[in-house]
């Protein structure tokens, strides 16, 4: 329907363009079953040039503050006067640093005049300024209703409350206001989505024709679209080629020229600093190289940040263009930042570790870093939702989103989360620490690292072990690093034809080496005892203790411990017992003839 009205509405204006440019009145070409067009009015008579011939008041902020948006009437009055207040912005102070806070501030006020539920808030005042402008290249072109004749809060408040509008749209002007039922803002009018998307479509229809009504002077449209921010000199552009101002998809050729000039100058920047970083860093990497890889990705955030900005703010891209770079821009400072905050996580976490008072080897260790990388990791997720909820992701929709994407993560990741849990289960418990020697299930080896996922172990041949966490906090598992002293057992066979005085004299032996090769703690001294009759030997089992930790010291003094009793048993003819068997009668119990059929005869 408003398609059909743009197009009837363009053929209506340049008939009576054509047949009446000057004065009150004038005839009009009827075309047949067409209804007569109004009277075309003077600049002067244009409710629009009413609107911005008012003197502004003292302060910027009063000129641009809309009185009121509750009816038609003050909706259209407050979008007329605030973009006559930004015209007049542009026109006299333009596009400066100075300038700049009053324009967004009068764009804020533009946008209080649209519905843009639709619009991500990064978008809206782009959105809403681009469409009011255009909006008011069409009023000045048409034929508009006087002021009067436009509802305002006496006359809907004066209706029966069956009766009072909620829509309210323009005879000769493809404007369509609405008021808003629910929200903050309930019962504000406010300018249609609808009227909003075609408002670029239907200026393009009605742009050939000369302006009726409005303030005379600069362009907006061209003040607004086309005249660069403070960055880029105002002279140079309007001293461009004519060729320069021609548009591709919405905007002119010197706007892409510069669009990828600055695409060029930012990406170059950051690769070549990464190529100089790459090859400049040492491996692995140090603490000093996860600040410079931190303050690298901090420059791609910002780098991002001001190309955006630059673009939107200096370049001045509109429309769907505009949005396309804004989400490519936005995307990769989100990743940049949430990579950057990861990266801080680890950062913190190994100065900390640092300190003369934590080992960076120790249990304590290992929990800082998991504690500075969840910090991370829950701050970087809080950077990743509040970006695309500037990109107009709804936070509930992301939430629910979120929640059942973790159901399905977590259903095919339990493994992974089993392990993380029983990670935080081992750095709270405390089993062992980096460095400890401990023996979990079969296998004995040092502890190199405690991961998120899986425990890192060096078993005694050299090799690298990963073994999952969940094994490690629920299966069994012995420290040996942790034990206070090592014990060993042996036991020793000397043979049967070993006299009583011998075996007291072996067990006086061992006992004195024990004293003199051993340091046993104060609570344990060596035993040895002659324990038992054996199937081929008598036995002597020794046990005792040394205050070594070290598997390696603990074997040395084994070693010393062996050949001392081997080289006194020597000297003392004890005889070492081996398994033996001794079997008589083989031939009487087999061959019970064999004897009396062999014997000779007398």
């Amino acid at each position: 329907m408003l398609l059909l009205g743009l197009l009837i509405l363009s053929g209506t204006a340049s008939v009576m363009g054509q047949t009446a440019p000057t004065g009150k009145s004038g005839p009009a070409i009827q075309v047949p079953g067409e209804k007569a067009a109004p009277p075309t009015k003077t600049n002067d008579e244009h409710p629009w040039s009413i609107a911005e011939q008012l003197p502004g008041t003292a302060s910027p902020r009063d000129v641009v503050e809309p009185e009121q948006l509750d009816s038609p009437r003050s909706l259209m009055w407050s979008l007329a006067r605030t973009l006559d207040a930004y015209r007049e912005a542009l026109i006299a102070g333009g596009r400066t640093y100075s300038t700049y806070e009053h324009l967004d501030w009068i764009q804020y006020r533009l946008a209080q005049c649209f519905d843009l539920s639709d619009v991500a808030p990064e978008f809206q005042l782009a959105t809403a300024t681009d469409a009011a402008v255009l909006l008011r290249g069409i009023l000045l072109r048409v034929p508009m209703a006087d002021w009067d004749t436009i509802p305002d809060a006496k006359m809907i408040s004066d209706m029966p409350l069956d009766q009072r509008p909620t829509r309210f749209r323009f005879k000769n002007v493809p404007i369509e206001l609405i008021q808003l039922e629910s929200g903050d803002r309930s019962g504000e009018w406010v300018i249609s989505q609808e009227t909003r998307e075609m408002a670029s479509d239907a200026y393009k229809r009605m742009a050939h024709l000369d302006p009726i009504g409005g303030t005379l002077g600069k362009s907006l449209h061209r003040l607004h679209f086309f005249e660069p921010g403070w960055l880029i000199p105002s002279a140079l552009v309007n001293n461009l080629p004519i060729w320069t101002g021609h548009e591709v998809f919405g905007q002119a050729i010197w706007q892409w020229t510069t669009t990828f000039i600055a695409i060029l100058i930012v990406g170059g920047g950051l690769v070549l600093v990464f190529v100089i970083m790459r090859r400049t860093l040492k491996r692995p990497i140090t603490l000093t190289g996860r600040i410079v890889h931190f303050l690298y990705l901090v420059l791609t955030g910002c780098g991002a940040a001001a190309f955006v900005d630059f673009l939107q703010y200096h370049v001045f891209l509109n429309g769907m263009v505009l949005e396309i770079f804004i989400f490519a821009g936005s995307t990769i400072m989100m990743f940049a930042f949430m990579l950057a905050i990861l990266s801080l996580g680890v950062i913190a976490a190994e100065m900390v570790i640092a300190s003369p008072r934590i080992g960076p080897r120790s249990l304590d260790a290992a929990l800082i870093r998991v504690a500075g990388r969840s910090i991370s990791i829950i701050l970087a997720a809080f950077v990743f939702f509040k970006i695309l909820a500037q990109l107009g992701f709804s936070a509930s929709t992301l939430l629910a989103g979120a929640g059942v994407t973790g159901l399905a993560i977590a259903l095919a990741a339990q493994d992974t989360l089993k392990n993380f849990f029983a990670s935080l289960t081992l750095l709270l418990e405390r089993p062992f620490r980096e460095g400890d020697w401990v023996r979990i299930g079969e296998d004995v080896g040092s502890v190199e690292s405690i991961g998120l996922r899986s425990t890192c172990m060096r078993i005694s041949d050299g090799n690298l072990i990963y073994m999952p966490n969940e094994l490690v906090a629920h299966g069994r598992l012995e420290n040996i690093s942790r034990r206070p002293h090592i014990r060993c057992e042996i036991s020793i066979s000397v043979t049967y034809a070993t006299t009583p005085i011998q075996m007291k004299r072996a067990v006086e032996i061992i006992r004195k080496i024990l004293d003199e090769k051993t340091t046993a703690p104060f609570e344990f001294e060596p035993r040895v005892h002659f324990a038992d009759f054996g199937d081929s030997a008598l036995l002597i089992n020794c046990t005792y203790w040394d205050i070594t930790t070290h598997y390696s010291q603990s074997l040395a003094i084994s070693h010393d411990v062996n050949l001392a009793i081997l080289e006194q048993f020597t000297a003392e003819n004890i005889d070492f017992a081996f398994p033996t068997m001794t079997i008589n009668g083989i031939y009487n119990a087999f061959l019970p003839g064999l004897e009396s059929s062999e014997a000779p005869t007398p």
